[in-house]
């Protein structure tokens, strides 16, 4: 199964020895997001002294990359990363942004500081499962697509109709878990069909 990731992006901010740090979290597809995302924090906070960062990618979360940006080694981007990782979540990014008040927080300070807020957004921003499944493609004649799709969302399926000058193709993903059970119902609605594995699906996780 693919690790989970977050539901939607969420900031959170706090003040500590009033130095203040305001943390997003945010989806990416890969780490070559992360670099842009850093440069529009920069142009939108130019009075900020720090824009400290961290992502993971993949579907197992087999990429990182974190970014202390002038905070002494390992103070920063690490426990931003390890906010990330000790949730198990992939495809999303850390942004910590922070104005310096004057008052150095020491190594200690720094690391439980970029390490909390980075959690604080990321238990806002929500968390999706991410699930193995397939996505089972078929066609019916225009007048029968009704029906079928009728069918189809009494049971608590989801499909999508697309009609075409010779008929209409019905696409349907389902959880691996029900797979056999959606097509066993398309079967029986006289739908023929391909499946097509790999794919994901993501649920909000409550």
């Amino acid at each position: 199964m693919a690790r989970a990731t977050i539901e939607r992006q969420a900031s959170a901010e706090t003040e500590i020895s009033r130095s203040r740090f305001v943390a997003t979290a945010q989806r990416v597809s890969s780490l070559d997001e992360l670099a842009e995302l850093v440069r529009a924090a920069r142009r939108a906070h130019p009075d900020a002294r720090h824009v400290c960062s961290a992502a993971v990618a993949g579907p197992h979360g087999e990429a990182s990359r974190s970014n202390d940006d002038g905070e002494p080694g390992g103070t920063a981007g690490a426990p931003i990363l390890s906010a990330i990782t000790g949730r198990e979540l992939t495809d999303v990014a850390v942004l910590v942004v922070r104005w310096f008040g004057g008052v150095k927080l020491g190594t200690g300070g720094l690391v439980r500081a970029y390490g909390g807020i980075a959690a604080d957004a990321l238990d806002a921003a929500g968390r999706l499962l991410r699930l193995p499944a397939t996505e089972l493609i078929g066609s019916v004649a225009v007048a029968d697509a009704p029906r079928v799709e009728h069918a189809l969302r009494s049971a608590g399926l989801e499909p999508t109709i697309d009609y075409t000058a010779i008929g209409a193709r019905v696409v349907l993903t389902v959880e691996d878990t029900a797979l056999a059970a959606a097509a066993s119902l398309l079967a029986q609605l006289g739908v023929a069909h391909e499946a097509h594995g790999g794919r994901v699906i993501e649920r909000p996780s409550r």
